[in-house]
């Protein structure tokens, strides 16, 4: 039995979710006893591939503790991982809305290719991985998404490709044979070899070295982490952007003001991770009137408590130690009666806050308090907190 009409059909979501159940049964981990009762299936297919069935479960489990699984989808564990959250994947498709044909490069999962399917005319999308494209090609059956058509081919193809396309829609692979590419010359595809289109969006990794050269970065930020970085040419967007797509809140930086230095301040902000991760977090914080301990930490200061916002988590300044002393600390957590749930954090400090944790001693029930270790010039200071509620 081919792949394609094995993964385009209901029997093998059933097949899956009863695996599943045994794994959730078996705390998560296939057991000998699961292992051989794939192996000796009366469907040859299943026997023959029992170690891609296994990883199909384990993937699609883990895609539905993520929270990414669509009804009926299945997943390997590679594509679980990598593949984009589906309220991230609504985010994305919105550019493309009334399109006629969306080229998209790299299919993964499908949930990209899905979400752009529902608001334009036809998406023509590439997946090099046999295995992946199978499955995602019987995850859109079964969901009846009837305007894509997988082709199973790196890009670019060795053959012609119909070049009616007005978007595109590309997530190369950035974990490559050679590990980890941090590079947007080494992704594979590369960078290059995406066309030109009146909307084009290109998944890239936060951190990673790419020309932006004719683009525009929107950092997307989704609970506390920022989950990626695109860069767009579209007429939807015209500075860089920072995005939290759960919060539905965007920001743009308006000025190119530093924040002022200060020693001390009675309130501390933490920016998410998703406006650090832009390089523009001194920019939001002259903007909001926040200054800073130090211009290369991502941590801005107030005197006055800071309002409510998605941007960032608030916090009441008790004191604050030049320094970082276990000693200082164990006396301070003593005196402020903090029990073991206190928060440990840092900004610039190359210890683990878990060893500091193990080294001290808390009040038996006594509420949760914030140590943070920062760096400030050549030195370091430890601050004591409380946080402030947030939205």
């Amino acid at each position: 039995m081919k792949r394609p009409a094995f993964f385009a059909g209901d029997e093998v979501v059933q097949l899956i979710d009863r695996i599943m159940n045994e794994l959730k049964g078996a705390g998560g981990g296939p057991t000998p006893s699961l292992i051989e009762s794939v192996r000796r299936s009366h469907d040859p297919f299943v026997a023959a591939s029992s170690s891609l069935i296994i990883d199909v479960a384990l993937g699609t489990l883990r895609a539905e503790r993520l929270g990414k699984r669509r009804d009926g989808w299945l997943f390997t564990d590679r594509m679980a991982e990598q593949c984009t959250h589906p309220l991230i994947a609504e985010y994305h498709a919105k550019p493309f809305t009334g399109l006629q044909h969306v080229l998209e490069i790299c299919t993964g999962a499908g949930l990209d290719t899905a979400a752009i399917a529902a608001v334009v005319g036809k998406v023509t999308t590439y997946e090099a991985d046999e295995v992946i494209a199978d499955i995602t090609d019987g995850n859109l059956l079964r969901a009846g998404i009837t305007n894509v058509e997988v082709v199973c081919s790196a890009w670019p193809p060795s053959d012609a490709v119909d070049n009616t396309y007005d978007g595109v829609w590309a997530d190369p692979s950035r974990r490559t044979v050679r590990g980890r590419q941090r590079s947007g010359a080494s992704y594979e595809p590369s960078l290059s070899s995406i066309p030109s289109a009146p909307v084009v969006g290109i998944k890239v990794g936060p951190g990673d070295d790419v020309d932006t050269t004719g683009y525009v970065s929107e950092f997307v930020g989704y609970g506390k982490e920022c989950r990626e970085r695109i860069l767009w040419r579209s007429p939807h967007i015209a500075v860089d952007t920072v995005t939290l797509v759960d919060r539905k809140s965007s920001w743009q930086a308006n000025t190119d003001l530093d924040p002022f230095v200060v020693p001390s301040a009675q309130y501390l902000i933490e920016p998410h991770n998703a406006l650090i991760a832009s390089g523009r977090v001194g920019a939001f914080f002259a903007e909001i009137g926040a200054a800073v301990f130090d211009p290369h930490i991502a941590y801005g200061a107030m005197n006055v408590e800071p309002p409510p916002s998605p941007w960032y988590e608030r916090y009441r300044v008790l004191k604050i130690d030049q320094g970082v002393s276990v000693r200082r600390i164990q006396e301070s957590i003593r005196e402020l009666g903090w029990g073991s749930t206190t928060i440990f954090k840092k900004r610039g400090w190359e210890n683990d806050p878990e060893d500091l944790r193990r080294a001290l001693s808390f009040a038996s029930g006594g509420p949760p308090g914030v140590v943070i270790v920062m760096r400030v010039g050549s030195g370091h200071q430890t601050v004591y907190a409380t946080s402030v509620a947030s939205l």
